[in-house]
């Protein structure tokens, strides 16, 4: 004769109950699709606080760690404004003739598409209208990118307020992890506490292993960028450099996205300087493939293509733009969570099982 567990006979004795729980789980959910954007400010908050635990971390074995994390943020914020104050005379000199050139690429690119040497696109209504369109447009298009990027800095003082508190955030974290740590560990009941505790090791582990991995990997694909596109002169190679540096944060689609800038202002300078960027970029992702992967990410955290492009899309879905962003991380995490407690928790499979809660 078949037995219900008690929690299944609660589920059939008090059905309204169970559909008021159900309603509150939904209500629960949209309020925190409603704040999304609150939560995703303290992930990068959590982000930037690991970031701040490497060098924290090693001064804080020969110093008091709140003196630590004050050198920390005063060397931080000195270097900002040093590399600021040494690359702002470079960036504004490159800036402006990057943005003249990219509607002439845009223009060159559709001349080769619609051509003037035939091909169906050669069939497309007006052609030299839709180059006119994307130069009047171009200015417009820029300030609705950038308002999708950054949703909550519409002023220079938002965004200042928003750094600034992200800053603040991972301070606090990076001071006293273990006191948040153990805020958590309170609402966890007795019974789970050790895998909790297991949890929270196995994250800290992998996500401060794959920022490690991905700053090394930023810094050196930026750099590389730069140099390659310098000694082809490519116009505004620095800015290129830096939006490479930063599209290397998000893996495929930001390296990817990183690329057309640097590939529509080198066609505006000649074809045979595209065909260069081609090649500079091309090597860039070699050296990505074959040197930086294998030797750096080989110590992080090493993810599947296709989970990462499945996880990035479903979260631009729900997020927008800044959902692909932090797409990776989050996935970081969440792979490690369903290691521990459904693969080897539940199913027994990968590994050592978590210690198993008392009754």
């Amino acid at each position: 004769m078949a037995t219900h567990t008690p929690s299944r006979r609660l589920l059939l004795d008090h059905p309204l109950a169970t559909a008021l729980g159900v309603l509150v789980l939904l209500g629960v959910l949209r309020a925190l699709v409603d704040i999304h954007q609150v939560l995703l400010l303290g992930f990068f908050g959590l982000l930037v606080a690991v970031v701040f635990s490497f060098p924290v971390g090693l001064m804080a074995r020969v110093m008091p760690r709140g003196l630590a994390v004050i050198i920390t943020l005063l060397a931080s914020l000195g270097g900002l404004v040093g590399v600021v104050g040494a690359g702002y005379p470079v960036v504004a000199r490159q800036v402006t003739p990057l943005i003249d050139q990219i509607p002439a690429g845009l223009r060159r690119a559709q001349l080769w598409l619609s051509g003037r040497h035939g091909g169906p696109v050669s069939a497309l209504p007006q052609p030299e209208r839709v180059a006119a369109h994307v130069q009047t447009h171009l200015g417009e298009w820029v300030s609705g990118l950038l308002s999708h990027v950054v949703p909550v800095a519409f002023s220079a003082t938002e965004a200042v307020l928003g750094v600034g508190v992200l800053v603040v955030l991972a301070a606090f974290l990076v001071y006293e992890p273990a006191t948040y740590r153990r805020g958590l560990r309170q609402l966890v009941p007795a019974r789970h506490e050790a895998l909790f505790d297991e949890a929270w090791r196995r994250v800290a582990h992998d996500l401060r292993h794959w920022v490690g991995g991905t700053l090394v990997a930023m810094a050196a694909m930026g750099t590389f960028a730069a140099i390659g596109l310098a000694a082809i002169g490519v116009q505004g190679w620095l800015v290129l450099g830096v939006l490479t540096f930063l599209g290397t944060f998000v893996p495929y689609v930001g390296a990817l996205s990183s690329a057309v800038p640097g590939l529509i202002v080198a066609l505006a300078q000649s074809p045979t300087r595209f065909l260069e960027a081609c090649g500079v970029y091309l090597g860039v992702h070699v050296i990505e493939g074959y040197l930086v992967q294998p030797v750096v990410m080989r110590r992080a955290v090493e993810l599947e293509p296709a989970l990462l492009l499945f996880g990035q899309a479903c979260l631009g879905a729900v997020f927008g733009l800044m959902g692909v962003v932090v797409a990776t991380p989050l996935i970081v995490c969440g792979r490690a969570l369903v290691q521990l407690v459904w693969v080897e928790g539940r199913l027994g499979k990968g590994g050592r099982r978590p210690p198993t809660p008392h009754a």
